[in-house]
């Protein structure tokens, strides 16, 4: 065996120690990566875009975290925010609290993955990477999105059907699979985990046993997760399951620049597979140029998303890209796939190699923190040109005429009229009506009858809740003086 190998099944080869610590490093440098994104991510308050706003406000009125019909996910990340209400009303922990649970997903997901990888096929780490920086990154802006963190959850389950598993190992993915039933897309995914784990059994993989245990148990998690579906039927889910609904997300979330992208991506990951497992000798001289191919296809794809990103009319729609998350996804799990099924030992690779594969998997990581960054920065810098407005406007009510310059940006939202009482603070002063009539309308009947619009359909009242969140009495005395 060779020195620094660890001990595996027949079809798990041995790893040179050298390469172990190269796979090690980048696990641990895109998590590092991915995280220092996000935690800027949270602080630049990106996660109160377009719903963000009005779940976080939601939560500490009703002092319980928002959720949606049994889209329970919400309710178990957001505790520790409420719980955090109750000894402190600094709006910045909080709103951290409230954020850093999505902004990290990403970085959790590729540590979590390495934990399930690192002993028997550390080289998978690589396809993490791509499915938690890559495969959402056009969509990951919208942060609370449940599918997308549902998404970043799921890796190190699909990549621990990959692979052979320690008791230790399964008990903590055995905990991380609850979140596949918040979402109906839990039942695609864990059929596609299932039929992975099977096909693997049938190759003839490490453990069958463990594999057919691990393909027959996932199959049962996804029958459940069909039963929830209809059981407890979504409504919002099902208007949105028509071919209208995907077509038009398709063109307002995918096509163009978030497309061109993703297929810089997926041949850069298919650069890398066919690296790893050609051996035909005639080609070897192509093959050691696949690896510096990938790197460019990365940087192509860097820098297309890097000029999507850099204008907030490019990206303003681009929450649609969550309805098609998890089918261009698929080319990542397939790649996953193929690799575990290859089977076969890594190459002893020259140096300028193996620094090119690790370039490849930093430069993905780096490709998410830059696009992330820089949208959250812009996102910054439009909230405070929106606050600067509001707070200069006379009167308690804000027409939507006043922040005209919001159209075709992400604040032109039913949820900013929520984000702005958020950035007052506890003691809101101002309403920012709909860009819709019909919705302005209805927030100004809610007004009349003493209540405030938290959006155009929830009314609350303007007294502070259980915790003293939020005081809209002086607002609500501004806007209808004399009652």
């Amino acid at each position: 065996m060779l020195n620094g190998a660890v001990s595996v099944q027949p079809t798990e080869l041995p790893l040179l120690q050298s390469d172990a610590r190269a796979w090690r490093r980048l696990a641990y440098g895109a998590a590092a990566i991915l995280a220092v994104a996000g935690a800027f991510t949270a602080w630049c308050d990106t996660p109160m875009i377009w719903d963000g706003a009005y779940q976080f406000a939601f939560s500490l009125i009703e002092q319980k975290p928002y959720f949606y019909l049994t889209r329970f996910h919400s309710y178990v990340l957001w505790l520790p925010m409420v719980w955090l209400s109750h000894v402190t009303s600094n709006l910045t922990v909080l709103k951290m609290a409230y954020g850093l649970p999505f902004t990290l997903a990403p970085a959790f997901s590729v540590l979590l993955s390495w934990y399930v990888v690192r002993k028997r096929a550390p080289r998978l780490i690589l396809w993490a990477i791509f499915g938690a920086a890559a495969a959402p990154l056009p969509g990951q802006i919208f942060i609370i999105n449940d599918s997308i963190f549902q998404q970043h959850m799921f890796w190190p389950v699909f990549l621990g059907l990959l692979v052979t598993l320690e008791w230790n190992q399964m008990a903590v993915l055995a905990l991380l699979v609850v979140f596949q039933f918040s979402h109906q897309i839990g039942l695609v995914l864990l059929s596609g985990g299932a039929i992975a784990a099977g096909l693997l059994a049938l190759r003839g993989s490490a453990s069958v046993k463990q594999q057919w245990t691990k393909s027959i148990l996932v199959f049962v998690l996804a029958g459940i997760a069909l039963w929830k579906i209809l059981h407890f039927p979504d409504s919002y889910a099902e208007g949105q399951f028509t071919w209208k609904a995907a077509h038009d997300a398709w063109l307002w979330g995918v096509r163009g620049y978030p497309l061109r992208g993703l297929e810089f991506m997926w041949a850069a990951g298919i650069c890398l597979l066919v690296h790893r497992v050609i051996r035909v000798q005639k080609w070897e001289e192509q093959r050691r140029a696949l690896p510096a191919l990938a790197g460019l296809l990365v940087l192509a794809a860097a820098i297309t998303w890097i000029i999507w990103a850099s204008s907030s009319h490019r990206w303003t729609t681009a929450a649609n890209y969550r309805r098609w998350v998890v089918p261009l996804s698929i080319p990542f799990y397939l790649l996953a796939f193929l690799d575990a099924w290859a089977r076969r030992p890594a190459r002893v690779e020259p140096n300028p190699a193996v620094r090119w594969i690790s370039l490849v998997g930093y430069g993905v990581a780096g490709t998410f923190a830059v696009v992330i960054t820089i949208q959250s920065v812009i996102w910054m810098s439009m909230t405070r040109r929106l606050m600067k407005t509001v707070e200069a406007y006379p009167e308690a009510v804000v027409p939507w005429s006043a922040i005209s310059w919001t159209n075709d940006t992400a604040l032109f939202h039913w949820g900013t009229a929520s984000y702005v009482f958020v950035l007052e603070g506890k003691t809101p002063r101002h309403l920012v009506l709909d860009p819709y009539p019909q919705d302005s309308d209805r927030q100004l009947a809610t007004l009349a009858n003493g209540d405030i619009p938290l959006a155009s359909f929830t009314p609350v009242s303007p007294d502070p809740g259980p915790a003293g969140w939020f005081d809209f009495r002086p607002l609500l005395h501004r806007a209808r003086p004399g009652r």
